[in-house]
């Protein structure tokens, strides 16, 4: 700032100072009437420019008081003039001096004039650009601040939404300080926990949880794993003020707009979904239970195996206390126990108790077909108490099945808790279930009885035609089992081996008896005639409905390890296993038999026969295990 600056800002200070002055003495001395502030407003600021104007003079007189004392002495001796003595005077005196010069004063109030009046200008344009300057951050300033009251306005709406949110939402929210002490708690702790906030607020978050998970709650791994991850999930059971547990899901975040270190918890009740999710989880399980019982059941073929395959679903897949199998024949007054399973049965003398149950139980309870549940009153007149006490039941199962078109069956399921309608369902799938494979394995035994009579009768009928292979059929059979259980086959395989080698010849039917009696050797043509008793037999065999593994074990039995036997010609891998066991078991008894044509060979010959034969006629495997079984149980061969 220039000293004209400094100067001109001094005097505007000093006429507000005075005017200011006035202006206070005046006003407590007039009325307040309108016309008499103006009159106070107008005097005072005249007074005040007459005292500014006056110490201006008083301040320029003693600036310029050479220039006014010249000007005074030459308006003096203008004056003098008139009498003639200025000249004179100035001739003798020289009263003005050198440097009084009008035109040069007058040049040099010009030149401070001009001077003053540039500097003028020049602070003018700077004031003017300061002031555009101003005038353009102030409009900036205007327009932060609309925006910042808008910011504002949507802040201030924002928390009133959150707020109002917050207190207002389902799920808990909570705040813990640094130690997991809970400092807020929102409407729901009271809607969802039944506290009140002041009954938490305070309490470490441990106080809310439920007693067997609070003491492996770990608060500071907990803040660990928030700040580097920025959440944590987690599922843990929360008490209520009544002391009921709900499960819940938790997220915790860091806390905003709180301490350092503080945590948000929102919290959710997940109790119903948790029940579903573990009942359809239940329900699969029991679906996947059911399942299998279907698939093992369905594949038992027999009776015993599809009464122990019933109960032990029942108790150890289901886990109900209990389960007895009861089956009541044509003559049966009375039920008998053929299977049970369960904790119910463990103790003594309670399997009597059920020992009485008269067979037309079913139909005093007109449900008992489809199933029932039994009252405990109904349970304890239906069985027989004097023969022991009894272990309390909550329920009682009853279903009745049908065996084939005389018999009875009854299964009593016992169990420790009320049974649900989704359970019933399972228990009368259960016994339909076996039901059904009830009946199927007895049309099974019904089929197999005349099945076997058939092939005892067709067998009859072929060894009726020649006393000397009487009973091959029956021995090579027993050889096949005899092999095939020493090989590890399953109780499926040995049987359809023990079937294979009673049927293997039965083709020989359609052999004429001139060839198959001939005493003699045989002529090419008759040879080719015997071969075709394979054949024969898989054409009387196959429309009855036996398996495959059967009809090839009888088709292929004349095949050879090396490929050279007959019908077909095939090799090891082609023939399968079974045909040539029956393979090794026929010879084996042919060569140790007599014959029309030849004597019988000892059983040391026929050993050695199949020894030689090894790897070319017979299965190496097969022929070991036969010797084997000779030397170990000779006699059962002779």
């Amino acid at each position: 700032m220039n000293k004209n600056t400094k100067k001109v800002l001094l005097v505007v200070c000093l006429f507000l100072f005075i005017f200011a002055l006035i202006w206070l003495a005046v006003s407590h001395a007039t009325s307040n009437s309108q016309t008499a502030f103006y009159r106070r407003f107008t005097g005072a600021l005249l007074l005040s420019l007459l005292i500014v104007l006056f110490i201006s003079v008083i301040f320029l007189a003693r600036r310029y008081n050479s220039l006014i004392r010249g000007l005074g002495e030459f308006l003096k001796a203008m004056a003098d003039t008139d009498s003639g003595k200025f000249l004179s005077e100035k001739r003798k005196k020289n009263i003005l001096p050198a440097r009084f010069d009008v035109g040069h004063v007058i040049s040099e109030i010009s030149r401070d004039v001009q001077k003053h009046v540039q500097e003028l200008n020049e602070r003018t344009a700077e004031l003017d650009q300061k002031n555009a300057s101003l005038n353009n951050a102030y409009k900036e300033l205007e327009a932060s601040y609309s925006r910042l009251q808008t910011l504002m306005e949507q802040l201030n709406e924002s928390e009133q939404r959150y707020h109002s949110l917050v207190i207002n939402i389902p799920d808990i929210v909570l705040t813990l300080d640094s130690l997991g002490n809970i400092t807020y708690g929102n409407r729901a702790c009271r809607d969802v926990l039944n506290f009140r906030r002041h009954d938490i607020v305070g309490k470490p978050f441990q106080y809310i949880i439920q007693d067997c998970y609070a003491d492996s709650f770990d608060y500071e791994e907990l803040k660990r794993t928030v700040r580097e991850k920025g959440e944590y999930l987690m599922q843990i059971p929360l008490r209520r003020k009544d002391g009921t547990v709900i499960q819940t899901e938790i997220k915790f975040t860091p806390a905003l707009e709180s301490p350092q270190g503080s945590i948000q918890a929102i919290i959710r009740d997940v109790t119903e979904q948790k029940m579903m999710e573990d009942k359809l989880l239940e329900n699969n399980r029991r679906l996947k239970i059911i399942n299998g019982f279907s698939h093992k059941i369905a594949s038992a073929m027999e009776l015993p195996d599809i009464y122990k395959t019933c109960v032990a679903t029942l108790t150890e897949l289901l886990g109900f206390y209990g389960a007895v199998y009861l089956v009541a024949e044509k003559k049966d007054r009375f039920y008998h126990v053929v299977e049970y399973s369960g904790e119910y049965f463990a103790g003594q003398g309670i399997l009597k108790c059920f020992s009485h149950i008269h067979r037309n139980t079913g139909s005093l309870y007109s449900e008992c077909k489809d199933g029932m549940v039994l009252d405990l009153k109904s349970f304890t007149e239906l069985i027989d108490k004097e023969q022991g006490s009894i272990p309390h039941a909550e329920a009682v199962y009853l279903q009745e099945l049908k065996m084939g078109d005389t018999g009875k069956g009854l299964i009593i399921v016992v169990a420790n808790k009320v049974l649900l309608p989704e359970e019933l369902d399972i228990l009368r799938s259960i016994g339909n279930t076996t039901a059904v494979a009830v009946e199927n394995a007895m049309y099974l035994i019904k089929s197999k009885s005349s099945y076997v009579a058939t092939i005892d009768a067709l067998i009859a009928a072929v060894e009726a035609r020649d006393q000397y292979t009487r009973g091959h059929s029956q021995r090579v059979s027993s050889f096949a089992v005899k092999i095939a259980e020493e090989m590890g086959m399953n109780k499926e395989e040995v049987e359809e081996l023990r079937i294979a080698g009673i049927l293997h010849d039965i083709g020989k039917i359609g052999i004429s008896d001139r060839i198959l009696l001939k005493k003699g050797p045989l002529t090419k043509k008759e040879y080719e005639e015997i071969k075709k008793h394979p054949a024969i037999s898989n054409r009387i065999l196959y429309p009855i409905g036996l398996s495959d593994r059967i009809l090839r074990a009888i088709a292929f039995h004349h095949e050879r390890f090396d490929g050279r036997g007959y019908p077909f010609g095939l090799s090891n891998e082609s023939i399968g296993i079974e045909p040539q066991i029956i393979a090794v078991a026929d010879a084996f008894d042919a060569m140790t038999s007599k014959r029309p044509y030849r004597d019988p060979l000892s059983v040391e010959e026929a050993i050695r026969e199949l020894e030689d034969n090894k790897g070319s006629q017979f299965h190496p495997e097969v022929v070991d295990v036969m010797l084997k079984i000779q030397r170990n149980n000779s006699g059962f061969i002779m």
